[in-house]
């Protein structure tokens, strides 16, 4: 598996005014490549490769001195992505889909990446190059290709093998995203599992109850956001004002977007690690088309559920743990102690589920929750997720499926016992 470890870049100004020479030599390079390929497409119908389109680079090297003034490999990495963009467009377009996504002409780029290569030691093992040399001072070096060193301030090692180095220009100033290879870690064994009902009043509820507050951080930060784009709506266009106006914009958002990564970042580690649940269940939610209700985009957007799902993917995959997405259909109109749907279907306005056949009646979130892991466990005897909360309860099913009561059809400790598997 693939992690990244950000750190903060230091640079001179000398430093920083070629780094911004050489975005925008990569975007003009980006720029013609996508210009190579559409030429190509609409007057012979041919697809450019990016080996064909790496060979015209060499020949412009060898020809222009502002080629060769910039490292050939953050060359190659843009002439990469130009070719998973279309390859990207490709797909889409055999798949049939509504929205093909053609690359666009890009105005500015704000990232140059290039690959570590492997040197060989004199016990002949290939090793690859480590970019950083560290120092006894607080800053240590990181390796820039033609640039040589620059201030790098490693709070935290980087562990793996580093494959790739990446310069990111933010409002903040410059950051360096070192992607390492590390080995998969085996899968635990699941013993304990926790399911998250997803919302915009409380931003989660757990199968145990808990709630988790909405801290509505575009909300909290929307008023000074108003202030900043009505001071640079009133800056003339090309001043330097407005240049720092739009600095201090970009600095805002940049603000609330770390403060919502780094509130999903501790609610996810809590979930797993501080409650000591190795099995995490949420709902499959289609985000995209969530946010079209006019009424709710702006919470739904300001929640961040898809980011805070691939964060539970993504944990689970570097520590060995399991994250699961169980088809949202019905969970808030299913009654988790009967499994028996609600005649009349609930609106949102509801927040208390009151079941009109067992008599059951609790906060609604908390019954979804519910609802979402006895799907998840009944699922977990086949590869298929399609199966309903009803199933857990019927022993018929259980006998059908080979298992001798219906408890048995559940895995996870914290409503019953597991299955021997």
């Amino acid at each position: 598996m693939r992690l990244t470890f950000r750190y903060p870049v230091y640079l001179t100004k000398t430093q920083e005014k070629t780094l911004l020479d050489w975005l925008d030599h990569l975007c003009a390079l980006q720029n013609s490549a996508r210009h190579d390929r559409k030429v190509a497409w609409e007057t012979e119908s041919e697809k450019v490769s990016c080996y064909d389109q790496q060979q015209k680079l060499k020949d412009a090297r060898k020809k222009y001195a502002d080629f060769r003034e910039v490292p050939q490999d953050m060359q190659v990495c843009a002439l990469e992505r130009t070719d998973k963009a279309f390859e990207g467009f490709y797909s889409r377009c055999e798949a049939g889909a509504l929205k093909k996504g053609y690359p666009r002409h890009r105005k500015q780029i704000k990232s140059m990446s290039w690959k570590l290569r492997k040197h060989k030691l004199k016990t002949g093992e290939r090793v690859r190059q480590n970019p950083i040399r560290e120092t006894v001072w607080k800053h240590d070096r990181l390796k820039v290709p033609k640039l040589g060193e620059v201030k790098i301030y490693m709070h935290r090692p980087f562990e793996g093998d580093p494959k790739e180095v990446t310069l990111v220009k933010k409002a903040s100033g410059w950051y360096a995203h070192i992607s390492c290879e590390l080995r998969d870690m085996p899968k635990v064994e699941p013993t304990a599992a926790i399911a998250v009902d997803m919302g915009t009043t409380h931003y989660l509820t757990t199968s145990e109850g808990e709630k988790e507050d909405n801290p509505r951080w575009y909300r909290q930060a929307e008023g000074l956001l108003q202030k900043h784009s009505r001071d640079l709506s009133r800056k003339q266009k090309g001043s330097h004002r407005r240049k720092k106006q739009q600095h201090k914009l970009a600095l805002h958002h940049e603000r609330t977007a770390n403060k919502r990564k780094d509130f999903m970042g501790k609610l996810v580690y809590k979930l797993y690690h501080h409650k000591e649940n190795n099995v995490l269940v949420a709902e499959d939610l289609r985000v995209s088309n969530m946010v079209k209700n006019t009424h709710l985009s702006k919470s739904i957007a300001d929640a961040s559920w898809a980011t805070f799902f691939q964060w539970c993917a993504d944990i689970a995959e570097r520590d060995g743990l399991h994250f699961h997405q169980v088809d949202p259909k019905n969970t808030s109109q299913t009654c988790s102690c009967c499994g028996q749907k609600s005649p009349k279907k609930l609106s949102l306005a509801i927040r208390t589920f009151r079941c009109q056949f067992c008599g059951n009646t609790m906060d609604r979130d908390h019954n979804a929750a519910q609802n979402i892991l006895l799907k998840a466990a009944a699922a977990f005897r086949g590869e298929r997720w399609a199966t309903t909360p009803y199933e857990t309860r019927n022993k018929n099913e259980a006998r059908d499926t080979g298992f001798e009561t219906a408890e048995q059809l559940l895995l996870f400790n914290d409503l019953l016992t597991s299955p021997s598997l």
